[in-house]
């Protein structure tokens, strides 16, 4: 209890050590570990989106990497000739510590072997989210020692990386996997044991989840990547060439959020983690959306707001396009409405070969080519680049995770309205309002579509695909994160109002 208090009390930024506790303190702006000295293990590692002394404040994010009644982690582990050494039965002290802008601890202790002491040093970023990692051997017998010894660095995630599980088409959402950030690419690591990759000097393994993501990266040396369980991976540093025998390992540690400004300030590679699913031109154009959205939010105050914002200017930008759209589904309109009486005649008097035939020749005394309803496409095509970079940029965008609006309680999770008395399969354990509003929006905006060519029938069938399609995005829509069906919401209702107004402008013109 002695301990908790001392600790919790500490500042934020700098060095609080408790011999008798058994644990020191590390902290900066962002950063918060807690380090055990059996082992030199940590048993707090936290990250504070924009600081900690905000997040405390509740008006910031964190996420803990590592808390109470998880697994250490980052992990050192120390193979010696013998096998691993149990560094969990070592009593380390403090060794050095420095309070300065980078706050810095060493642990020491003596290894079960003749002459030879480990330390650890933790060196915390002031202003970021990287911790600098250093494992030393020294003494008499370190370099003897260090020809047969080969440290690893594990980082899995725990309890709190993981996010709560997600019913649906949600769940693709949901994932937390291990990757490796190496030849200018992001890769993901396969599950099965024994797959595994090489790491460069410089290049970052790690877990990374929707939000967060811890990496780690061999300073001055390659490693090879294992998998863990959990899921987690081991960087285990490579054999020493011949004649060498290194006792010192450095690694850097990434732990924070997957958002660009921070993410290339430790290393402009780990930028490519956000929105490495893309193709590049997608990617692009993602995070030209993302940019678009941070402008909104920092100018409107409140991301819930800027959503709504974002979706009628993308639907401004893309008026140009959208009335090149417009008018090729009047011409398909006005086609089929020509088309249609002759090709009833045909369907009712005539079946198979025979069907077929008369309606090519139909379609030749026309001028109409038989797939001219592929013009009507052209909207939609237009639009899935868009749709797939939005959703993608919403998906990843951090200033969601546990951002407020009206009665949603978290942008990137469903909005939850009521729970319901059993959870029903696909559905999930609770009432989702917003899905229900974009229906009603979409079913109104099919409802009050008119068309000056085509017939009553032609307009009800189209009303009925419409209708169908509705019902497929709600489908799709209903476990989806609550920013998502926000913009798709704004996106429909948009195009709602913009429907009206032209309506109201040919009446308006025709009675004129």
């Amino acid at each position: 209890m002695l301990a908790g208090v001392l600790l919790a009390a500490a500042p934020i930024s700098g060095i609080a050590a408790d011999d008798a506790g058994g644990r020191v303190r590390v902290a900066a702006e962002r950063l918060e570990i807690v380090l055990a000295l059996d082992g030199a293990r940590p048993v707090t590692w936290r990250a504070c989106r924009p600081s900690c002394l905000r997040a405390d404040a509740e008006s910031g994010t964190l996420m803990r990497f590592t808390g109470e009644g998880d697994a250490p982690q980052p992990r050192l582990v120390l193979h010696g000739p013998g096998g691993p050494i149990d560094l969990d039965r070592l009593r380390f002290i403090v060794d050095r510590a420095s309070d300065g802008p980078t706050p810095r601890v060493t642990l020491r202790a003596d290894l079960p072997v003749d002459g030879v002491r480990l330390e650890e040093s933790f060196a915390v970023s002031a202003d970021g989210y990287e911790t600098t990692l250093t494992v030393r051997l020294v003494g008499p017998g370190a370099a003897a020692f260090a020809a047969t010894a080969r440290p690893a660095l594990e980082v899995a995630p725990g309890r709190d990386l993981p996010p709560p599980p997600a019913a649906g088409f949600a769940a693709m959402l949901e994932r937390v996997g291990r990757v490796t950030i190496a030849g200018g690419a992001v890769h993901a690591l396969p599950d099965q044991p024994g797959a595994g990759a090489a790491l460069r000097a410089g290049e970052w393994a790690g877990v990374r989840g929707r939000f967060w993501a811890m990496l780690a990266r061999p300073d001055g040396a390659g490693a090879a990547v294992e998998p863990r369980p959990g899921p987690g991976v081991a960087l285990v540093a490579a054999p020493a060439p011949a004649g060498a025998s290194p006792t010192e390992w450095r690694y850097t540690i990434y732990a924070g959020p997957v958002e660009r400004p921070p993410l290339g300030r430790v290393d402009p590679e780990l930028e490519r983690l956000l929105l490495s699913g893309l193709w590049w031109w997608l990617r692009a154009l993602a995070l030209g959306l993302l940019a678009l959205l941070r402008a909104l939010t920092a100018w409107i105050g409140h991301p819930g707001v800027a959503i709504i914002a974002l979706a009628v200017s993308v639907k401004l930008l893309l008026l140009p396009l959208a009335a090149v759209a417009d008018r090729l589904q009047e011409r398909v309109n006005a086609t089929q409405a020509r088309v249609q009486p002759g090709l009833d005649a045909i369907n009712a008097a005539h079946r198979g070969e025979e069907r077929t035939r008369r309606t090519l020749a139909l379609y030749r005394e026309l001028g109409v080519h038989p797939l001219y309803t592929l013009q009507s496409l052209a909207g939609f095509l237009i639009q899935i680049p868009v749709f797939i970079a939005v959703f993608d940029m919403l998906a990843e965008d951090i200033d969601l995770y546990r951002a407020p609006f009206l009665w949603i309680p978290d942008l990137s999770r469903p909005d939850a309205l009521a729970a319901l008395p059993a959870c029903v399969p696909f559905f999930g354990c609770a009432v989702n309002l917003l899905p229900f509003l974009m229906s009603g929006v979409s079913l109104a905006t099919l409802l009050r579509f008119r068309s000056p060519v085509l017939t009553p029938a032609l307009v009800r069938r189209q009303r009925r695909n419409l209708a169908a399609m509705t019902g497929l995005f709600y489908l799709l829509f209903y476990t989806f994160p609550a920013g998502m069906v926000l913009y798709w919401t704004s996106t429909n209702a948009f195009q709602l109002l913009s429907q009206e107004t032209r309506r109201w402008r040919r009446t308006r013109g025709a009675a004129t």
